[in-house]
């Protein structure tokens, strides 16, 4: 699963002292089922859920059609502001491409 990425890399990321969080739009339950189905994820997932996609409207993904927030990475540092952000249309990120983004910060 291409999750994996992730997970094999998270480690690089905590060295580069970046906090790696996942965000759904999906119910807090759902959320643990999908990780537990990945054998478990190593960084923690934030949900959106209730007011639906109110967090992913603020940064501008939330598909109003769908009902559901667009893949998308975003680097914030550690002073809020957002330094980086890209909307994926299909599959996930690919963690090398982000960890060189971070190493521009």
């Amino acid at each position: 699963h291409q999750c994996s990425g992730f997970r094999l890399d998270n480690r690089r990321f905590e060295e580069k002292d970046a906090q790696v969080l996942g965000m759904s739009t999906d119910s807090v339950p759902t959320q643990r089922a999908f990780a537990t189905g990945l054998g478990n994820i190593p960084y923690p997932l934030l949900s959106d859920f209730h007011p639906k996609g109110e967090v992913s409207k603020l940064y501008g993904i939330y598909n109003e059609d769908r009902g559901t927030s667009m893949r998308a990475v975003f680097i914030i540092d550690k002073e809020g502001v957002v330094r980086f952000k890209q909307i994926y249309s299909q599959g996930l990120p690919d963690p090398k491409e982000i960890l060189a983004e971070l190493d521009k910060i």
